[in-house]
């Protein structure tokens, strides 16, 4: 309403925005966080058992975690919120107001974390001796701040699917210490530790020759598994109870999976995670490669799967009970029900609906309204108008929109006048008809 819109058309808005989150998650998570942890525990094993080989391959994990986050992670962290900015520039725009304190702080902490890494990296033959210690405590000072991000970040990213009081008091405390920061806060650690074992494991082989030490790096990995996994599932299970009612029960629809499919997979696959760790605790250095493999594969899938499920349980809001997905704030609803939405948009050329603008005015209120998740004839077919409209009438299609969020509650309602109500089916009808290949000239002759 606000701001000039965007669409990425084939790709779909929603896409783009879900592709962006998962990689740099994936980053965060693997690398930045858990990553940086085990790194260090096996610098301070190596310290501790007087191993050169444990050193080596610390120092090696230090390089490769400070090339993979200083590009690519750092690349996807700055991509994600840049395409949100474009896609959902109301909401990123309250975001703002209410966190502006809480982004700096975060940003600093971040400059700080890269910072730290750079030194861990190299300093680490020019602190030898005596100051081995200093530099182990750069390494544990590193994690502290890699962590400290993911702690700010989820305050904000919790605060969008419940800001609990916040809706009424405005006040920042209230909408940071939401009502499901601290159990997401802990669940996504646990999280990013046993995403960091299940990648490193299978290659712990490769990069550690010598038996005794890759039997006690297995037997770390072991450990921290064996915490994590139990840890994951009660955090997960105190953070699905602090969702709003209607998220949770959004949790399984939005992973597509029926209700029995959802918990035998997701049960399972920690079982044989938590398998894994036990077999690890003893530090036999052959164990079933297909099950580390496995674990890895799992892990990775679990993230996607979780940011899925958050990113869909928010709707039909992008912030809870206070701004729909589409932008448009739960209390403007009526007034632009009332006095049409294209009168209330800065930037829409139309303002008012006649016969001779009635498709523009329609292709206005569509990219306004829904390509925030929805596209004419885009990669996925359920978002896909040609898909979901197809065969319907254009009297049909205007029928149903004043309705779509009582049908389909995870919708967000429509926000416009009863001639806008008739544009956007003129256009939707026009359109579909179009790329589905029907002759519109005959149609429009009608």
């Amino acid at each position: 309403m606000d701001f000039p819109t965007i669409d990425f058309g084939w790709l779909g808005n929603g896409n783009l925005i879900g592709l962006m989150a998962v990689v740099h998650v994936f980053i965060n998570h693997a690398a930045a966080i858990g990553g940086s942890i085990l790194m260090v525990s096996i610098e301070y094993m190596a310290i501790k058992q007087n191993s050169e080989v444990l050193d080596r391959y610390a120092r090696r994990l230090s390089k490769w975690i400070l090339i993979i986050t200083t590009t690519v992670g750092a690349m996807t962290g700055v991509g994600i919120w840049f395409a949100t900015m474009v896609i959902e520039p109301t909401a990123i725009g309250s975001l703002l107001r209410i966190f502006h304190w809480a982004w700096f702080t975060e940003w600093i902490i971040f400059v700080s974390e890269v910072v730290l890494l750079l030194i861990y990296f190299y300093m680490w033959d020019q602190w030898s001796g005596e100051k081995k210690k200093l530099h182990l405590r750069t390494g544990i000072a590193l994690c502290v701040m890699s962590w400290l991000t993911m702690v700010i970040i989820t305050g904000i990213l919790a605060a969008q699917i419940n800001p609990g009081n916040w809706v009424k008091t405005l006040s920042f405390w209230d909408a940071f210490f939401n009502p499901t920061w601290l159990p997401s806060t802990i669940f996504r650690t646990f999280a990013a530790i046993t995403l960091a074992v299940a990648v490193m494991t299978p290659l712990v082989g490769w990069f550690v020759k010598e038996s005794k030490d890759r039997h006690l790096v297995l037997k770390m990995l072991g450990k921290w598994l064996v915490l994590s996994v139990p840890m994951m599932f009660i955090f997960g299970f105190w953070y699905l109870k602090s969702l709003p009612d209607q998220a949770q029960t959004l949790v399984v629809w939005a992973t597509g999976m029926s209700s029995f499919m959802f918990l035998f997979i997701n049960v399972l696959g920690l079982l044989l995670i938590l398998v894994l760790g036990a077999m690890l605790l003893d530090g036999k250095p052959k164990f079933p490669i297909a099950l580390a493999m496995f674990t890895g594969l799992f892990s990775l899938t679990l993230i996607a799967e979780f940011e899925i499920i958050r990113e869909n349980i928010r709707k039909p809001y992008v912030i809870y009970n206070y701004m729909y997905a589409n932008g448009v704030l739960k209390d403007r609803v009526e007034l632009y029900k009332k006095e049409g939405a294209l009168a209330n948009s800065k930037f829409s050329k139309v303002k008012e609906v006649t016969e001779e603008n009635k498709i523009q005015a329609g292709e206005e209120l569509f990219r306004m309204q829904c390509i925030q998740c929805h596209t004419i004839d885009g990669v996925r077919g359920n978002r896909a108008m040609t898909v979901r409209i197809n065969g319907w009438s254009e009297e049909a299609i205007a029928r149903f929109i004043p309705h779509l969020h009582e049908v389909r509650p995870t919708m967000a309602p429509f926000a416009g006048n009863e001639k806008e109500v008739e544009a956007l089916a003129a256009y939707l009808h026009k359109m579909v008809l179009e790329a589905n290949g029907a002759n519109t000239q005959a149609v429009g002759s009608k």
